[in-house]
């Protein structure tokens, strides 16, 4: 579930920095390119997440 609501923030917040970004620079927007690196991103994000954060341990 963590998974998915990473994927679906990363794809949203990419895809309005991209059509920002293109907008500025008056190219057309690629939108296949944004989806793509967006959820690359998200991805690369949320295995840095799995590895940097700590679990707590469980005492016995």
């Amino acid at each position: 579930m963590k998974l998915i609501v990473i994927l679906f923030w990363s794809l949203l917040v990419g895809q309005v920095v991209g059509y920002i970004m293109t907008a500025l620079a008056g190219v057309p927007d690629p939108d296949l390119w944004t989806t793509g690196i967006s959820l690359v991103f998200g991805v690369f994000i949320w295995i840095i997440g799995a590895i940097a954060i700590d679990k707590p341990k469980k005492e016995a």
